[in-house]
């Protein structure tokens, strides 16, 4: 094969300074690791394969479309003092509105949303907080699509809503990015 290459052969020649490429590229990646709340994140999702297997209900995932954490900050401004974080996913039609609100004093947080649908306008929908898989608090938002959990600063949380026609719209909840000044105070 090396004479092969030393004749010219401009193919395989091609072939392998891609794979050279694809070598020295393998040994840089032990230097890249995820961030934290991505690895977190995708630990997370596992457990939707468990809803999906167990239940007979189709599952949707929801779209993150906006995140206050990620707003640079105001000309001017050295840092943001903002106490909570603003959330916005969609689906389809399905829009979910999250905030998460720490508990003064606590490293609780307050979970309050509203799930809308711009073609079908409702209330009375089940929603569970999900961590791995299992409920740790379910309700029904109200007439307006409203609800609110108040839990533990989570890790990897996920709201799952029943909806109509066996679909259950699976909404991530991100660690809480709480400004521990505000969180202790009075």
């Amino acid at each position: 094969m090396q004479q092969h290459l030393e004749d010219g052969c401009d193919v395989c020649a091609k072939n392998v300074a891609s794979w050279m490429r694809l070598v020295e590229f393998a040994k840089q990646e032990p230097n890249h690791q995820p961030p934290d709340f991505a690895l977190r994140q995708v630990i997370g999702n596992f457990w939707l394969s468990k809803v999906s297997v167990s239940e007979s209900r189709n599952i949707e995932l929801a779209s993150l479309v906006f995140d206050s954490s990620t707003l640079p900050a105001t000309a001017g401004v050295r840092s943001r003092m903002a106490p909570g974080r603003q959330l916005l996913y969609k689906s389809g039609s399905m829009s979910v509105d999250l905030q998460l609100l720490p508990k003064p004093g606590s490293e609780s947080v307050v979970l309050v949303g509203q799930l809308l649908d711009l073609l079908r306008p409702k209330g009375d929908i089940p929603v569970s907080l999900m961590k791995q898989g299992n409920s740790v608090s379910s309700k029904k938002t109200n007439q307006f699509g409203e609800f609110d959990f108040g839990f533990k600063a989570p890790d990897s949380m996920h709201l799952a809503f029943d909806l109509e026609g066996g679909t259950t719209l699976v909404v991530p909840v991100p660690g809480a990015s709480v400004n521990p000044s505000l969180v202790n105070a009075h």
